[in-house]
């Protein structure tokens, strides 16, 4: 049989748009030759996921985004339906998250498989989450620092203010000063080390000079302590009550004497108490020292002497 080549013609165009069909699906994710199951997921909030995208588990592609679309009981809740192949376990428990697989927004589904050994029906809804995106995640680590940034830009900036203010003309001139000052100081402290004949130095030296006396006579100065904790022994051993109870009855007897002369008994105390005697004494007395100065001027008066032993 002779086949025209209208009818060749007509059999490589289907062939060509069969193929550009299957081809323009394949790109999209639709495989005619595989099997797959339907299963939902609900969300308030798709973040970007469009129709197409891809659905991974352990980093594998395993399906598609088949349609998104809201929920009929306007609730604004959002059924993304999934086309995964049928060969592909997926547990009851299972979730599909929603991710960023970029830097540049590009979303994707994750599903993360659960504990739960049984497997989930084609046409069952699955838990949905949404995950937090990488720029998200980005901004809440690297926010804390941006606002501690901003706070430390602001710091510098009003403490590089303070600073130019305090440090004006007079007072850079001041510490210019103050330092000079310093400078003098730190090279008469200098001097007053390392000079022959500098103060300090000398001190020092007088410091060394006992401290090595002491370390030369150690053992005698051990001695000298040895004898005042000796002698500090001994005087802790006399009988201090002794010689005070001693003292306390001569006193007792020395009051007793003073009462008695007070009393007038006794020489002593008639002396004292008796005005008559003391009159009496007392002119006596100045009769005496009359007499002896009329002897002193008038010797001859009472004594004669004689060269030959004749009194005259």
């Amino acid at each position: 049989m002779k086949i025209s080549n209208e009818l060749r013609v007509g059999i490589l165009v289907t062939l060509s748009l069969a193929l550009l069909i299957w081809g323009l699906n394949y790109l999209k994710g639709k495989d005619f030759f595989t099997t797959s199951h339907k299963y939902y997921a609900v969300y308030d909030n798709v973040d970007g996921l469009v129709k197409s995208n891809i659905v991974i588990m352990n980093g594998y592609r395993i399906g598609i985004i088949n349609k998104i679309e809201f929920l009929a009981d306007h609730s604004g809740k959002l059924l993304v339906t999934l086309m995964i192949n049928s060969d592909v376990f997926i547990s009851k428990d299972a979730t599909a998250n929603i991710y960023s697989s970029d830097f540049l927004g590009s979303k994707g589904m994750r599903i993360t498989l659960g504990k739960d050994k049984r497997s989930v029906e084609n046409g069952d809804t699955l838990i949905g989450i949404l995950e937090t995106n990488l720029v998200s995640r980005l901004e809440t680590q690297v926010g804390p620092i941006k606002n501690k940034a901003e706070s430390l830009i602001v710091s510098l900036d009003s403490t590089t203010r303070m600073l130019r203010d305090i440090f004006d003309t007079n007072t850079k001139h001041n510490l210019k000063s103050t330092i000079s000052h310093l400078n003098n100081s730190l090279g008469s402290m200098d001097n007053m080390i390392n000079s022959d004949n500098g103060k300090l130095k000398i001190m020092l030296e007088n410091m060394e000079s006992i401290t090595t006396n002491f370390k030369l006579h150690n053992k005698e100065i051990g001695l000298i302590i040895d004898n005042l904790s000796q002698v500090s022994d001994s005087l802790a051993k006399v009988h201090f009550a002794s010689a005070i109870n001693n003292a306390d009855l001569v006193m007792e007897k020395t009051y007793q004497v003073m009462d008695k002369i007070n009393k007038g008994e006794g020489s002593l105390g008639l002396l004292v108490n008796d005005e008559k005697l003391y009159h009496s004494l007392e002119t006596t007395a100045k009769d005496l020292d009359d007499l002896l100065k009329d002897l002193k001027t008038n010797p001859k008066r009472y004594v004669h002497f004689s060269m030959f032993g004749k009194k005259q």
